[in-house]
């Protein structure tokens, strides 16, 4: 009896932190990452998964953070308010300590696999923490705060699945053709993020780009930033930058954009915080297949070199 209560006792502390490192949010950041390993040649496998390891460890450790420092702002919102930190079912300090801990084991990985990689990992690591943390706050700054996201979400993983390969040396504008589409999208996201938590931080003086323009005017600029993502490929191929023949990959992917597309019309018309949600569970899911879709065209694409 008593081992019986000691195993669901560990079985329920486990699924909290793994509640509290928010994994199922990581989806656009590992398809940068992945994206990123995979855009000039493959890597070896051992190299790749235990970078990704890493990565993980690392992305972890910034979702845990933002949690700890917006703990007071997540008990004031309805959805986040169940999050292991701003319910109380994982103390502040506890949590600061295992974010400490992931980034420990994190650098230790990379430090293991390859130390050119450190500066990078410090890099992402810092942006994520001043994302969140006092005195820098740039979630708090408009403009600042999606662009970081972008940065960080975007181009710093894709650049450190790159390094992966050892491409750094080249062309930095064929880098950008790769990179660019992906800080829209992330942008895009973080925007559409700050609608549903409008009310909330406007109420803690949080001064998101939402919070100073507005939440209709915050969905519409986001959704320009989806679209010129969208779009990007067709205007690379315009300009000789892309071949048609990998324009076809996006005709497959538009009926699993048609829910997310109908997810961000709701957020147009009434920008609420449960249309928000809805939105992003719907991304989730059909994003899912979308980025397995992605990365294997384009793995198909390195090794038959077509």
């Amino acid at each position: 009896m008593v081992k019986a209560f000691l195993s669901l006792y560990w079985l329920s502390a486990i699924a909290e932190y793994v509640k509290i490192m928010r994994v199922g949010s990581w989806l656009g950041w590992i398809f940068s990452f992945g994206f990123g390993s995979i855009f000039i040649s493959l890597p070896t496998l051992e190299r790749f998964f235990a970078i990704l390891f890493a990565f993980s460890l690392a992305t972890a450790s910034i979702f845990v953070l933002n949690q700890y420092f917006d703990r007071k702002e997540d008990q004031e919102n309805k959805f986040k308010s169940r999050l292991p930190v701003a319910s109380g079912r994982i103390a502040p300090r506890t949590a600061l300590i295992f974010s400490l801990w992931l980034i420990i084991s994190c650098l230790v990985v990379v430090i293991l696999v390859d130390t050119n990689l450190v500066s990078l990992f410090l890099i992402y690591l810092v942006f994520g923490t001043a994302y969140s943390a006092p005195p820098f706050r740039l979630k708090s700054v408009p403009v600042v705060d999606f662009v970081v996201s972008g940065f960080g979400a975007g181009f710093m993983p894709f650049l450190m699945g790159l390094e992966l390969t050892d491409k750094l040396s080249f062309d930095v504008s064929y880098f950008m053709y790769g990179v660019v589409p992906l800080m829209l999208v992330h942008c895009g996201g973080h925007i559409i993020q700050a609608v549903g938590d409008y009310e909330v931080d406007r109420k803690m003086r949080v001064h998101t780009f939402v919070v100073r323009v507005g939440k209709k005017n915050g969905a519409v600029v986001a959704g320009f930033m989806f679209l010129a993502a969208f779009f990007s490929p067709f205007i690379y191929s315009a300009f000789g930058l892309l071949s048609y023949t990998h324009l076809f990959l996006f005709f497959i992917l538009f009926p699993l954009s048609v829910p997310i597309i109908k997810g961000y019309a709701a957020v147009l018309k009434n920008p609420s915080a449960k249309n928000v949600v809805n939105m992003q569970k719907t991304a989730t899911k059909y994003g899912i297949v979308c980025v397995a879709v992605m990365l294997g065209y384009t793995l198909l694409v390195k090794t038959f070199s077509f």
